[in-house]
């Protein structure tokens, strides 16, 4: 799609990218203002009481709130899980043999006329 179109499902709330971006990179309207974002992971490091804690669901899935036993059954299928408590833009996932956490982090950016130009924008999921 143009920029045009993926504009207004900006304004609508919807995050959007280029496909010719990294992967986790998008820009959203928050608080009145358009920002950019790209995903950062690192090692996840949480207490013994996730183990007992719901709400866990699979990114991407249907929705469906299931125990940490059963996330990391997924996790298995690499898959990426999310709490309900922390929306859909924080994950964790198998990096390795460890558990890692990727997290929008806001920076600096501004899109080349290149950009506004190309036809490859997406809404991204």
């Amino acid at each position: 799609m143009n920029f045009e179109k993926a504009y207004r499902e900006l304004l609508q709330g919807k995050n959007i990218r280029r496909k010719a971006w990294e992967p986790l990179m998008c820009l959203s309207f928050v608080d009145g203002s358009i920002r950019a974002f790209r995903g950062e992971h690192s090692n996840f490091y949480g207490d013994l009481t996730m183990l007992m804690a719901g709400g866990w669901k699979v990114l991407d899935g249907d929705n469906k709130e299931i125990t940490f036993i059963e996330a990391i059954e997924e996790l298995k299928n690499k898959k990426w899980i999310t709490n309900v408590k922390w929306g859909d833009h924080i994950f964790i996932f198998v990096d390795g043999e460890k558990l890692a956490i990727c997290k929008p982090v806001e920076y600096d950016f501004m899109p080349s006329f290149k950009c506004f130009c190309s036809q490859d924008w997406e809404v991204m999921k």
